[in-house]
């Protein structure tokens, strides 16, 4: 039997992860769901009986580096991720495969098919990995992403109209429910359910993640200030809004500061 730990914040991406778990040949156990970098960090000086990880990067309290970068793990780590920015962090770790999200069951067929010959080999030839990896980003950045210019957006009696995405100042999520805020200050109530969903077809030039809660549309940024040592406040309109401590440096860097 392999034991198996899931970490991801979402439910519904780890109710698709134990889906395809089911499906393989072996016998699978995943004997623990996490959802946070604190409990990640808990679990793991625990020093588990386990045999691979499936882990999410961005979690809902931080960056589950701030762990691995702390904490030798030597077991593999099968990425999963709506980011591709982290890949080589993956592989400075124990990572051994990068799924994008939203992958296939094909492609989570080929990582798990991957751990297997690792597991039977014995060893990672990380080396291989690198290289492989070079090449894939290198012919990647080839590749001019596409974002959208207009998000659907269904109204009280059901018709659907398209939102301009220059004209949202800020877009917000709370309890399950996103709201785009428009440059009239009109909110908008999205068909997304998560943030994560609208990251990917933003273009992140002009759109920042200020915290967990929060993407705000750089044009419509009047001023910044701080708010406390390790937190900004930033000024759109009659709005205040505020970095968390994780995106703080982060954000400081996409405004070139």
């Amino acid at each position: 039997m392999i034991k198996v730990v899931i970490i991801e914040d979402e439910a519904p991406a780890r109710k698709k992860l134990k889906r395809y778990l089911e499906k393989l040949d072996e016998v699978v156990d995943v004997v623990k769901e996490i959802e946070t970098v604190y409990e990640t960090e808990i679990f793991l000086k625990t020093s588990p009986d386990i045999d691979v990880i499936f882990s999410d990067i961005e979690l809902r309290d931080g960056n589950v580096f701030d762990v691995y970068n702390q904490i030798n793990v030597d077991f593999p780590i099968i990425f999963a991720t709506a980011y591709d920015q982290f890949w080589m962090n993956a592989f400075e770790t124990s990572g051994i495969e990068y799924l994008l999200k939203p992958y296939s069951y094909s492609r989570f067929e080929k990582a798990w098919k991957k751990y297997l010959a690792l597991i039977n080999k014995k060893e990672v030839d990380h080396n291989d990995i690198f290289k492989r990896l070079d090449a894939y980003y290198q012919a990647k950045v080839n590749i001019k992403p596409a974002y959208k210019d207009y998000i659907s957006v269904k109204s009280n009696n059901n018709e659907i109209y398209f939102l301009k995405v220059a004209d949202i100042m800020f877009l917000q999520s709370d309890y399950g429910v996103v709201f785009a805020v428009d440059e009239r200050n009109k909110k908008h109530l999205l068909n997304q359910g998560t943030l994560k969903e609208l990251e990917e077809l933003l273009n992140p030039t002009e759109f920042f993640k200020i915290n967990r809660s929060e993407i705000i549309n750089r044009v419509f940024v009047e001023k910044i200030s701080r708010y406390t040592k390790n937190t900004i406040a930033i000024h759109i309109k009659s709005h205040v809004l505020k970095t968390s401590q994780s995106n703080t440096s982060a954000f400081n860097s996409w405004m070139g500061l």
